[in-house]
């Protein structure tokens, strides 16, 4: 039985440190307003993002500026890109935000044009969608519209915060790759994120 209580008092323990170390470390961080005002950024017409997989960093350019970079948790091994629907990789390649929603599970969203050109040649080729899929995602990519998302080649590959799991994810001492393939910041950086980055934002995933 005591055993029991020092076990059950060590999770405790071990998860207020998490959310006392994660505070202190939100309020070291410098807030993405402040930062466009360090930098004297006023004019927000040409957001982009790149996202490094296996360094696990989402970098927010504004024109050629550097302007803030987030942690991220992704899907499945990084090593690996997306290839079909279930396979909870995150997708490496050239992509665009297609549309952006707010949801009631993750709250605000960015969506990607996942799948993209090259997917859809992919998947064509390797018999994993039908030439009539493959015109559809073609011509929703050239009218930079959200493709469709429903075939083998999978979709809805997203921006988005941590949802109502915030306060735990956001403090892990560690990087765990919770998503089905999407991009996850914290709830308060998708807001910065979501405030800066208009529909058809260049998103680079390497």
């Amino acid at each position: 039985m005591k055993n029991l209580i020092f076990y059950i008092g060590g999770i405790i323990i071990f998860i207020i440190g998490m959310i006392v170390y994660g505070i202190i470390q939100d309020l070291r961080k410098t807030s993405l307003k402040d930062l466009l005002s360090e930098k004297k950024i006023e004019n927000l017409d040409n957001p982009k993002i790149i996202i490094n997989k296996l360094d696990y960093k989402l970098h927010l350019y504004i024109d050629t500026v550097l302007v803030k970079t987030y942690n991220i948790a992704l899907g499945a091994n990084p090593r690996f890109s997306k290839q079909s629907k279930n396979d909870r990789f995150t997708p490496i390649g050239n992509f665009y935000v297609c549309d952006k929603r707010i949801t009631d599970g993750l709250g605000k969203i960015m969506i990607l044009n996942y799948p993209n050109v090259e997917d859809a040649i992919r998947g064509l080729e390797s018999g994993i969608i039908t030439k009539s899929e493959f015109e559809k995602i073609i011509n929703a990519n050239a009218s930079n519209l959200c493709p469709p998302m429903d075939t083998n080649l999978g979709g809805f590959v997203k921006i988005h915060g941590n949802g109502k799991f915030d306060l735990l994810l956001r403090n892990l001492p560690f990087i765990f790759n919770w998503t089905d393939g999407s991009i996850a910041v914290n709830n308060s950086e998708i807001e910065e994120l979501y405030s800066v980055c208009k529909i058809g934002t260049t998103v680079i995933i390497y």
